[in-house]
């Protein structure tokens, strides 16, 4: 449980965990020139490679612009004295970042700037007279390890990009069964009140036929009339009874049986599975017994869709917080995220139209705004609580 938090809270500071990472390879890297008494051009050069990193997941392609600048003046300047540095590592730290947090273009451009480094690495390196044999396997093992790199940024992306699937497509199957339900219900409906206007049109229609011929009879037939009232007490008792049996199957069955709705235990849940597919996510989960499962259901469709809009939209490194809680008589609802995709970039989709007809039908509201950090998704719902 504390390995969790620890994680969480890392991931929740990526920015500061990237400077540190960055602070620690300088260091790292200026021990070593300390050891073997590298000159000015060694320490200045270290700092100048591996210092971009402490924004590379912040700002990828920046990142990645200036450590592809920074290696070039290192191979440009010492190619021929001091050759490779242990700061050369952060050339495939960048190739991984781009195809893990940058844009398309921006990591293809990556991996073909990582094999041109290579190729200039295996040019200049090793600096001792050897075969030309050598310098391709310097060439080969430097293209191996960008290529490496570019491989695993790009198979977290794929992880990114499998977890918006499958909440796009939990979301589609989602509306896909509400909407068979609605139409089942709606189909039911029609075919009880077709049911209950045929029973009262044809007895209503015979009741006062009946009543016409029996009021006519009254004085000159009084057994006619007798038998007039005989039949509409018969054709109301009858349609009395039809009537109340279509009204107990409208009742009873209008809804299809389907397995129990996710409510307030499954978004633990849902939280953990965000978690697991790469999405930081803090929960606050505070709700007082008793609430009205209805309620739990939306509040899981709203957390559901917020999380859903992080991952769509709140860009690479982004953060999650999803708090639940009381505030008096209201059950607060907050999805807020620290992405720094820009406001016109979320629209109000489906989605949120949706969980906006499902808070007002509980007489609560929601909204969707930018922040100072990011965005928030906040809702309200009035609370009942059920005894």
């Amino acid at each position: 449980m504390v390995d969790e938090r620890v994680v969480v809270w890392l991931r929740r500071r990526f920015a500061l965990v990237d400077a540190v990472f960055a602070g620690a390879l300088i260091v790292g890297c200026v021990l070593c020139g300390i050891l073997v008494g590298a000159d000015a051009d060694y320490f200045v050069l270290s700092v100048v490679v591996v210092g971009p990193l402490a924004i590379r997941r912040r700002w990828p392609e920046v990142s990645a612009a200036g450590v592809a600048v920074g290696a070039f003046v290192q191979w440009v300047l010492i190619r021929d004295s001091t050759g490779a540095l242990p700061a050369d590592i952060a050339v495939p730290i960048a190739v991984y970042t781009l195809a893990a947090y940058g844009r398309g273009y921006s990591s293809r451009i990556g991996l073909a700037g990582g094999l041109i480094g290579a190729v200039l690495g295996g040019w200049s390196w090793p600096q001792l007279p050897m075969p030309v044999l050598a310098h391709v396997i310097v060439g080969a093992g430097l293209a191996s390890t960008v290529l490496a790199a570019w491989l695993g940024g790009a198979w977290q992306r794929a992880r990114r990009g499998e977890l918006l699937a499958l909440a796009e497509r939990a979301e589609l199957l989602e509306r896909t069964r509400d909407q068979g339900m609605r139409l089942a219900v709606l189909s039911e409906r029609t075919r009880i009140a077709r049911d209950i206007h045929d029973i009262l049109a044809h007895s209503l229609a015979v009741i006062v036929a009946q009543s016409d011929g029996g009021r006519y009879a009254a004085v000159r037939e009084p057994d006619a009339a007798v038998d007039a009232l005989t039949a509409i007490g018969a054709h109301g008792r009858r349609a009395l009874v039809e009537t109340r049996r279509a009204i107990g199957v409208l009742r009873a069955d209008s809804e299809p049986e389907t397995s129990p709705s996710p409510g307030f235990t499954d978004i633990a849940r849902l939280v953990g599975d965000m978690r697991a597919a790469g999405l930081p996510v803090e929960l606050t989960l505070d709700v007082p017994r008793g609430i009205a499962d209805g309620i739990g259901l939306v509040v899981y469709r709203i957390v559901q869709e917020g999380l859903t809009n992080v991952v769509k939209h709140a860009g690479a490194g982004a953060r999650a917080r999803v708090s639940i809680s009381r505030r008096g008589d209201w059950l607060s609802i907050d999805i807020a995220d620290d992405g720094r995709a820009a406001s016109g970039q979320q629209s109000p989709g489906y989605g949120l139209i949706g969980m906006r007809e499902r808070v007002a039908s509980h007489g609560g509201d929601i909204e969707l705004r930018r922040t100072p950090d990011g965005h928030l998704l906040a809702a309200r719902i009035p609370l009942r609580i059920e005894e």
